[in-house]
């Protein structure tokens, strides 16, 4: 553990990462923005009422996919039935909001769209590779995929889970997307044609997130019975089962960079890291207090980021 930073007053629900810096959200509607780039974790930049209620899920875009670098995007979505697109501004170019006490803060986080058009609760959301689009999930069985250029249009309504869908993740060449739901299915859809390529069962519970490799070919899920499984998109069946946690998996992240390892984090309490070579355990991470919501890795082997029910963040080397 290298270092750990109060997040809120209510527990953190969601984390991301985009290079260095740490975005995350909170039960209270906040998102907030970190440096990761030491272990003091310095505040740069708040949005304290960012949503009206619970934010589920928090996405921050990859800097590769923007073509001005400057522009760090941030996408939310929340139990307030609608998603939002933010930008992140240095101050000094910023119009500085008065609502918004933000003394020392080095970055203003700007709305720039309200996605709305879920007919229920928002669970997650993300950034396609291109940078023009964002894709959310709810508890009406749907998916959705937003157009970023327009101000946050809807351009994809995608219903074909018959229970609540939850995790959502994109292949990195933009073709393809997963989705999962409460009734252990994870879907995998081309987004050329909006259809279902291929759907994965075997979960026993609800299914929380899927992330696909960088090598391109693997899927992973995981969600309530605390395991991960690996599916072979090529062959389009099962690759590997990795009996990984005693409670409820939260969140997975691959490391982007170089795709040598899977984390996952887990309502046992627990942060673990996995080789995608053999799919043994790598390490496993204890530090915080009861459940930990979310894992997001850092760019550059700067190491992991995790945020917690404890309301701490936390930084791994």
């Amino acid at each position: 553990l290298e270092g750990s930073q109060y997040g809120g007053p209510r527990p953190l629900s969601a984390v991301c990462t985009s290079g260095t810096m740490i975005a995350t959200a909170g039960w209270d509607g906040a998102v907030k923005l970190w440096d990761g780039s030491s272990p003091q974790l310095d505040l740069l930049g708040s949005k304290l009422m960012g949503h009206e209620d619970r934010i589920t899920g928090i996405a921050m875009q990859s800097p590769a996919a923007v073509d001005q670098p400057q522009q760090n995007m941030i996408a939310t979505a929340s139990i307030d039935l609608t998603g939002k697109l933010w930008k992140v501004v240095e101050k000094d170019n910023a119009m500085v909001d008065e609502d918004n006490d933000t003394e020392g803060e080095k970055c203003v986080v700007e709305e720039v769209a309200l996605l709305k058009g879920h007919q229920a609760r928002l669970c997650n959301v993300a950034f396609h590779p291109m940078g023009k689009y964002v894709g959310t999930t709810s508890f009406d069985h749907t998916w959705r995929l937003w157009d970023m250029e327009s101000g946050g249009k809807q351009l994809l309504l995608q219903d074909g889970h018959w229970k609540e869908t939850y995790g959502i993740g994109f292949h990195s060449d933009g073709s393809l997307v997963s989705t999962t739901d409460f009734g252990g299915v994870v879907h995998v859809w081309d987004l050329r044609t909006g259809k279902s390529v291929c759907h994965f069962l075997g979960h026993a519970k609800r299914v929380l997130c899927s992330e696909f490799s960088p090598n391109g070919f693997q899927l992973a899920s995981a969600g309530d019975d605390g395991t991960i499984k690996i599916w072979d998109l090529r062959k389009r069946k099962h690759f590997a089962n990795l009996p990984a946690h005693s409670n409820l998996i939260s969140q997975i992240r691959y490391d982007r960079e170089e795709g040598e390892y899977l984390s996952s984090c887990s309502f046992d309490g627990t942060v673990k890291l996995w080789s995608t070579r053999d799919w043994k355990m790598l390490s496993s991470l204890r530090g915080h207090e009861g459940k930990v919501m979310g894992v997001g890795v850092l760019g550059g082997s700067n190491g992991i980021v995790t945020c917690g029910y404890d309301k701490t963040l936390k930084l791994w080397k």
